[in-house]
Formats: C-alpha cells, structure tokens, sequence
C-alpha cells in the first residue's frame, strides 16, 4: 500500500475565465441641483430605473434631471405652459443637434417638495413619488403624453406596467 505522504502533490492550476466587460454606457444620465437644493437623493437607484425604462423605449440618449425649488419650476411652468402654479415635473425634449456632441434626449425638471406634498395623494412615499415622476418624465421625452384621454390612458397604462403599481387608481 502506498504511502499517501509520498504521492507527489500536484497544483491545479485555476482555469482562466476571460473577464466580462461591461460596455460603458453610451450616454449620460446627469443628475442635477438647483437653487438652495443640495443632494439628489436615491440617485443611483434612480439612474439604474432610467437607464432600463430609456432601453426598453429605445431612447438611449443623454437626460438630464434637475431637482428644483417649486419657485423655479413654477417659473418655468409659466413662462413655458403658460401655467402660474408649480407641477411636479416638466419636461423638455431637446431638438436641436450640435456637430460633435452628444445626442440629448431632453430635461426633466422636478420641483421637489411638490413631489413631497403630493406623495401620499398617490399612496406614496417620497422615494415611490420620485420614481413615478421620473418615470413620468421619461416617458414624455419618449413620445407619450396625457393631453388627449385616449393618449392618457396609453401613458398611464404604461406607467404602471414599468413601476409595477397603479398610483392613479383614484385619480383621473
């Protein structure tokens, strides 16, 4: 019988396995302060939900979401709308193309203590009212809109789909 202490040891070497490269993302998704506002809560939760809704909308193109007082985007909402009240997001697609930069999808503009007092009209916390009204943001700089009540309904329909809720359900 063998001696098991002289059995020669051999090493195995570690197969080697090719490093997965994750492909940099092809445009940006920049989250913005204005005014006295001084963090973007949850916003790497929040360019994480983005990036999915823009890929699954095919409209992988630079956004930029600005977090507001309600002065500045009741100022926008009236200059732009013509609507002298705050909202909880606008948002603005971008048309214009400049020879070497990046292509823009467009801005959302979020009045963040509207988002906050609104909240529980949705059933929401903060967090889940952020979300809504990115995604609501989103989807306008994608095409959708609510002006129309059969557009209403496709976006809203959507809206759902992607959060996985239906925040409307007592409102119209």
């Amino acid at each position: 019988m063998p001696d098991p202490a002289s059995k020669k040891a051999t090493k195995v070497a570690p197969k080697k396995t090719a490093a997965k490269k994750v492909a940099a993302p092809k445009y940006n998704i920049d989250f913005l302060l204005e005014g006295d506002i001084d963090s973007f809560p949850y916003k790497d939760k929040f360019e994480k939900m983005a990036r999915k809704l823009l890929a699954e909308e095919g409209k992988e193109k630079d956004v930029n979401i600005v977090l507001c007082t309600d002065e500045f985007v009741r100022e926008m909402n009236k200059n732009y709308r013509g609507l002298d009240k705050v909202t909880d997001v606008l948002s603005f697609e971008w048309h214009a193309e400049f020879p070497g930069e990046p292509e823009m999808l467009g801005e959302i503009y979020i009045a963040r203590e509207q988002v906050r007092r609104q909240a529980p009209e949705y059933g929401n916390t903060f967090f889940a009212e952020m979300k809504r009204v990115i995604v609501h943001g989103l989807l306008h700089l994608s095409g959708y809109d609510h002006i129309k009540a059969c557009d209403r309904k496709v976006m809203r329909a959507r809206e759902c789909e992607f959060l996985g809720l239906d925040p409307y359900k007592e409102k119209d």
